[in-house]
């Protein structure tokens, strides 16, 4: 036996003999207090329960004396019955439960009875797996097995174009089960505009507008303001018969208005008719009329009637400048630009037929000085060609010197010097040194080379002899 063991079985043995001994002890001392107490018992009553009688203890409050006296008998157990079935994976059983003291058991058991599977077919997705799916139709137990795998996504393609305002981008939707996602943005296209210009007129603003031609889009700019009217002035006679008037036609836009009402008489009435008169049906008697808009360099001309009544048509049209160069030319409207003219021109009218309607001078701008003819410039004489240079003659090769006498021998008589700048040519050592001197220098150019240098030496050793 190990250490540990023995000194286990002596320390229990100790406790043992320690408890005997307390035991007698008490019984010692509890019969001397019996037989010496006068006890004073304090009773405590003890209610049965369902397995254990009821009682009441006595107890000495002077020596700790204690005894009992039995009240009840047990109640005995009031059990409650719960039954608890068995499924797939656990058994069942009945339960008896005390609703008194809450002790139970259990009895009655039954097997577990297993599960009862059905199996689902899941069809794989593009994103998911699909697998068979077992349920068991008892409990609900759900488990899965033989997987496979996922099929992908299907993308159709769908493009939507870019406009003028927005980017264009292409959806892909995937056929099967419908996700989708959009990508491949490309830049709005911008507005590409036509543009329209309306003129002013008389009465209203002149603009420029502007229209998309993908969209429709609007934008008015460069607005400019009415001209306002340009009046022609046509002036009716008063006669007895009616009153006169000046009337008032914008040659741009024709319309009109009268002032300047005036009477043939000096009363300012007309006379009512004693018996009503029937008008006559009025016949137009068209008058040409002018107006010269020297701003603009146009020439007005309209053909109005009394009644207010303006003619349009083809114009004759004759202009002779100031150098009588006659032009003619046919205009259809009211205005006749005169601005490519010069000085004074006189503008002949007439109508569709060639019959002459009406003469009218105007003055426009000066006529530009005439350029003057440059003087012709002055053509070189043909230049003269040089001669040809000629050949220079092939140098003479000069003989082999003779060897001087012996100078003693032939000593000359000397003679007076001549004049230091006297224009010797012929001495009897052969003439004037500068003279002497070039022509040796020519001989060595002509000769070149060593040779030329010798002979030139030569000739100056014997020349200081």
């Amino acid at each position: 036996m190990t250490t540990t063991i023995k000194k286990t079985i002596v320390t229990l043995a100790a406790s043992i003999a320690l408890i005997l001994a307390m035991f007698v002890c008490i019984g010692f001392t509890t019969a001397n207090a019996d037989s010496e107490c006068e006890h004073r018992y304090e009773q405590t009553e003890v209610a049965p329960t369902c397995t254990k009688a009821g009682y009441t203890m006595y107890l000495c409050v002077d020596c700790g004396n204690t005894y009992t006296e039995q009240t009840e008998a047990a109640k005995g157990h009031s059990y409650e019955i719960v039954i608890v079935p068995n499924t797939c994976t656990h058994k069942g059983y009945t339960t008896h439960f005390c609703t008194t003291c809450g002790y139970e058991y259990s009895d009655n058991y039954n097997d577990e009875m297993g599960h009862d599977y059905e199996e689902k077919e899941v069809e794989p997705t593009c994103t998911e797996r699909g697998y068979t799916e077992h349920t068991c139709t008892i409990c609900n137990d759900v488990f899965s097995d033989n997987y496979t795998d996922a099929l992908g996504h299907a993308y159709e393609a769908e493009i939507t174009e870019p406009d003028c305002l927005n980017g264009g981008y292409t959806t892909y939707t995937c056929s099967v089960c419908d996700d989708s996602y959009i990508a491949d943005y490309t830049e709005p296209n911008g507005h590409t505009y036509t543009e329209i210009v309306n003129a002013a007129t008389c009465v209203t603003y002149g603009y420029t507008e502007h229209i998309c031609n993908d969209c429709g889009e609007r934008s008015v700019t460069d607005y400019i303001a009415p001209k306002g009217h340009k009046y022609l002035d046509v002036i009716v006679t008063a006669n007895p018969d009616s009153l006169g008037y000046t009337r008032h036609i914008c040659v741009n836009c024709n319309y009109s208005y009268l002032s300047d009402f005036v009477t043939s008489g000096d009363s300012g009435y007309i006379k009512e008719p004693e018996a009503p008169v029937v008008p006559e049906i009025h016949q137009h008697a068209y008058e040409i009329h002018t107006m010269d808009d020297k701003e603009n360099m146009n020439l007005i001309v309209m053909r109005v009637c009394n009644c207010g009544d303006t003619k349009s048509g083809y114009i004759n049209v004759t202009f002779t400048d100031d150098k009588g160069i006659a032009t003619e030319s046919k205009v259809a409207g009211n205005k006749i630009d005169y601005s490519e003219m010069f000085g004074k021109v006189v503008i002949t009218l007439a109508d569709e037929n060639g019959e002459q309607l009406k003469t009218v001078v105007v003055t426009t701008k000066e006529r530009p000085a005439e350029p003057t003819e440059p003087d012709m410039p002055v053509i070189p004489d043909e230049p003269k060609q040089p001669d040809e240079p000629k050949q220079p003659d092939e140098p003479t090769t000069p003989a082999e010197p003779e060897q001087p006498n012996d100078p003693k021998a032939d000593e000359p008589t000397p003679t007076t010097p001549d004049e230091p700048n006297s224009d010797v040519t012929n001495t009897k050592k052969g003439g004037n040194g500068v003279a002497v001197t070039l022509f040796v220098i020519l001989i060595v150019l002509a000769l070149g080379g060593g040779a030329g240098f010798v002979l030139y030496k030569k000739i100056k050793a014997k020349k200081q002899k």
